[in-house]
């Protein structure tokens, strides 16, 4: 009972990302959280974006949740590994896409993606270490594509300290 107890555990862990500041935004966070779900692999984002005190910016841009379905074998490094090969994944919900091997602080071989939603609402860029506490996700790019020639492109980049152990906190 006990080991079942563990492995659910490790798959309800929430991850806290501080974004960065942009030419829009003085900062914010990402909450990113696994899904428990036993045939896809969901991963929840809630953000929020602190705008810069002069910009009239509408709510909906600045705070909100959205939901990632990946296959299942990106729980681990194997879908990071098949991507790799391949090059390019498409699902009924997104097109993944590696695009490099790259190092991220002290981790060296880290993977960069690139995670396009059907819905097209916006493009995410995703370095993946084994290493990093539960989803392994160090960096995260969110690309937002709007009408609006003014967010249309415009980059939100959060990133967790790897060695930092109080960026995860268990739910």
């Amino acid at each position: 009972m006990s080991i079942m107890l563990n492995v659910a555990h490790a798959y309800t862990d929430e991850v806290f990302y501080k974004i960065k500041p942009g030419k829009l935004h003085k900062g914010g966070t990402v909450n990113v959280s696994i899904l428990d779900e036993k045939d896809s692999f969901k991963v929840k984002m809630r953000y929020e974006i602190s705008k810069k005190t002069w910009l009239p910016v509408p709510t909906h841009y600045l705070k909100g949740e959205t939901v990632q379905e990946l296959p299942l074998s990106f729980k681990d490094e194997r879908g990071y590994l098949e991507l790799e090969a391949l090059g390019t994944i498409s699902t009924p919900k997104a097109v993944m896409t590696f695009l490099k091997r790259t190092d991220f602080g002290e981790l060296k071989n880290a993977y960069e993606i690139l995670v396009r939603p059907i819905n097209g609402k916006f493009r995410t860029k995703i370095i993946y270490h084994p290493e990093i506490p539960s989803l392994g996700w160090g960096k995260v790019d969110i690309s937002f594509i709007d009408s609006n020639p003014l967010f249309n492109g415009y980059e939100v980049v959060a990133e967790i300290n790897p060695q930092d152990e109080y960026t995860v906190q268990d739910i």
